[in-house]
């Protein structure tokens, strides 16, 4: 299963924000050493199911989508990356992207990376869950793809979904 545009698109809805189409997001810029896209989509693929395939396309459309509406958001992003890549180096001795999936599962297990507190203004680790790993959750399940795969194929803000509302015909 591969995770699409629209999925994203769906995602956002879910989460009450207004997508626009081409987005432009972190993907040409750098932080250290590691490309935020690449670092984004492995922590996709090790968070994921095995047999989605996270796209760079709907990682991009969900989570630089939400940077439109808030600009501290592509800050606290960046500074998330940069904190993955160090517990990576500390943890494997290279930047996130560059690891194995099982080094990078790795990474997630043995630091405190989703056993520890998620919060927007906690420790650099605390921010890491909220900002990175909540959020490609997020996406992932509140997506048609995503929402499938556990059994609910109308997620919220997809049509028939929970919290729906059809237009009223006149």
């Amino acid at each position: 299963m591969e995770l699409t545009r629209r999925d994203a698109v769906t995602a956002l809805t879910a989460a009450g924000i207004t997508a626009t189409t081409g987005c432009s997001g972190l993907a040409g810029d750098t932080t250290g050493d590691a490309e935020p896209m690449d670092t984004l989509v492995g922590l996709a693929e090790v968070l994921y199911p095995s047999d989605v395939e996270p796209t760079a396309e709907f990682i991009e459309t969900f989570m630089y989508g939400r940077i439109s509406d808030e600009e501290s958001y592509r800050e606290e992003l960046a500074a998330g990356i940069e904190t993955l890549n160090t517990l990576a180096a500390d943890e494997q001795g290279g930047a996130f992207h560059t690891l194995s999936a099982d080094q990078r599962r790795s990474v997630i297990e043995n630091t405190d990376l989703r056993s520890g507190p998620s919060e927007p203004d906690g420790s650099d680790v605390a921010r890491v869950n909220y900002y990175l790993l909540d959020e490609l959750l997020f996406a992932f399940y509140s997506s048609p793809t995503g929402g499938e795969l556990i059994g609910n194929s109308n997620p919220r803000g997809y049509p028939g979904g929970f919290g729906y509302s059809p237009p009223l015909e006149q």
